[in-house]
């Protein structure tokens, strides 16, 4: 009876469908309407719709503050531990969508 319980329990969890992550498109186009947040370790981080984003780290001796070499990463809670989605979160807490667009 109770290998039957657990075996029931684990058909049903395995038939719940996980949730997909998003596309590279989808993100693409959520970083390009998300807000500007607070930097965290010296890297800007933006706030979207599906993911938070930051700024990649800088290669080829290149600055942060140069654009042109700038990538970002985005940041999802699957992919991530609770605090560093609240750290996140905490970065973004104090800048409101009305924040300026200027990513």
């Amino acid at each position: 009876m109770f290998f039957g319980l657990i075996f029931i329990a684990a058909t049903a969890a395995a038939s719940i469908p996980a949730t997909p992550e998003p596309t590279a498109d989808a993100l693409q186009l959520d970083l390009q309407t998300a807000y500007s947040c607070k930097d965290i370790d010296g890297r800007k981080v933006w706030k979207g719709g599906l993911a938070y984003y930051i700024q990649s780290f800088v290669y080829d001796d290149a600055t942060p503050d140069d654009a042109g070499n700038m990538a970002t990463d985005a940041v999802l809670a699957g992919d991530n531990s609770p605090e560093t989605m609240q750290e996140f979160a905490q970065a973004c807490l104090t800048m409101a969508p009305t924040a300026s667009m200027d990513n």
